[in-house]
């Protein structure tokens, strides 16, 4: 698109510029500093200490504002840790949405497990929804009349208690698996853990801390109840704040899948038999690995005699370019000494007789008049311009025999 556009009313022209969208980068919100996170979290667990102290210190409180205080902020009326509870745990699932698209983008996640981060954010939703509305509690009176369960220790506790458990481990499982690459994370997560734990085996066995620690502290347990359903969704949020920095800035990668190991019981007779059957593989290797030795020596020393034989082929064409050099060599040099013999043998007559001799006398002289058409004719220089240097040699060498037959 252009950067401007042009709009023409009648004889007036105006210039509008189109508005740009925002461009909102995840590396931008999630802060890369460690110290940045730390701070975050500190500021989140302050507040979260605030609504505890806000429990503990209740009689501190001015008189005037004790009763709405305590309706508010009380031990035994906790509607804001409830709902700060709630709000923790709706915040969690929106950063395992943000961690899931986040991981999404991954390449080398080949199984798809960033869908499991959609079934976090799902299980901590519902059970936002359940501790925010109170609706386990409603839960638990309907199964109680519907099946009784009068047998049953703790039956309004277990009753919802027992689902909610099963849910929170699944989830907590299928997140440790994730969290295995930012290993703070981890700790945060199971950190977490342990304070719900506690504050759930306070709700169904109160009578574990001392009576006279309840004598000191009548209202301790309900406290410590109030603090772990505070304390525990807060470490949540914090741990998956490390985590979705990790997965930002650091990498965005899967951890390696768990190993699952079998353990059978096996008699002492079956362990000899798998003993046996080990030492006879293990023979069955040893012997495949002599074969697999023996095959690969066979095949060197064929390679070695291949490449000697190509040694060989190789020397005997050198030796032959080189005896058909020489022969070459030879050829050239007889017809050299044939044409010097001829040259010599010509001039013989001349240079045995003394100069003396033949000054005054004619006789001595003779003069070969050339007979053009005589069979002993030299041939024509030009006859020979069009042919081979072969061609050549050969009409001459037959030039050479026939004038010695005519000398003879």
């Amino acid at each position: 698109m252009n950067d401007e556009t042009t709009a023409v009313d009648g004889d007036e022209t105006s210039k509008f510029k189109p508005s740009k969208p925002a461009t909102l980068s995840i590396r931008t919100v999630v802060p890369r500093s460690a110290w940045a996170v730390l701070a975050l979290s500190l500021l989140l667990l302050g507040a979260c200490d605030a609504v505890i102290a806000a429990a503990w210190f209740q009689e501190s409180v001015p008189e005037l504002f004790r009763s709405a205080h305590k309706g508010v902020f009380g031990i035994n009326t906790p509607h804001v840790a409830t709902w700060t509870a709630s709000a923790l745990l709706l915040v969690a699932a929106q950063l395992a949405v943000v961690i899931g698209w986040v991981r999404g983008h991954c390449l080398t996640d080949f199984d798809g497990r960033y869908r499991a981060w959609t079934r976090v954010a799902i299980s901590w939703l519902v059970i936002a929804g359940v501790v925010g509305t109170g609706a386990h509690q409603s839960i638990s009176q309907v199964l109680l009349v519907q099946f009784g369960f009068e047998s049953v220790w703790q039956r309004e506790v277990l009753a919802w208690l027992l689902p909610l458990a099963a849910l929170v481990t699944s989830v907590a499982w299928v997140m440790d698996g994730e969290m295995k690459t930012s290993r703070t994370a981890r700790l945060l997560l199971w950190l977490s853990t342990a304070t719900a734990v506690a504050g759930l085996v306070l709700v169904l066995e109160p009578t574990l801390i001392n009576a006279e620690v309840l004598e000191l502290f009548p209202q301790l347990v309900a406290f410590l109840k109030l603090a772990a359903m505070v304390s525990a969704p807060a470490l949540l949020v914090v741990s998956m704040g490390v985590f979705l920095r990790h997965v930002v800035h650091v990498s965005p990668e899967p951890a390696p899948r768990r190993k699952r190991r079998s353990k059978k019981v096996v008699s002492d007779d079956e362990t000899d038999e798998l003993v046996e059957e080990e030492l006879a593989e293990e023979e069955v290797a040893e012997e495949e690995l002599a074969e697999e030795e023996l095959a690969e020596e066979e095949v060197a020393e064929e390679e070695v005699a291949e490449e000697e034989l190509a040694e060989e082929e190789v020397a005997e064409e050198e030796v032959a370019e080189e005896e058909l050099a020489e022969e070459a060599e030879e050829y050239e040099a007889e017809y050299s000494e044939q044409d010097v013999e001829a040259d010599d043998y010509a001039y013989s007559e001349y240079d045995d007789s003394p100069r003396d001799s033949y000054q005054d006398e004619e006789s001595h002289y003779r003069i070969d008049e050339v007979e053009s058409g005589s069979s002993n004719a030299f041939p024509d220089p030009e006859a020979l311009k069009g042919l081979s240097k072969r061609e050549r040699r050969r009409l001459r060498k037959q030039w050479r025999q026939q004038q010695r037959q005519m000398d003879r």
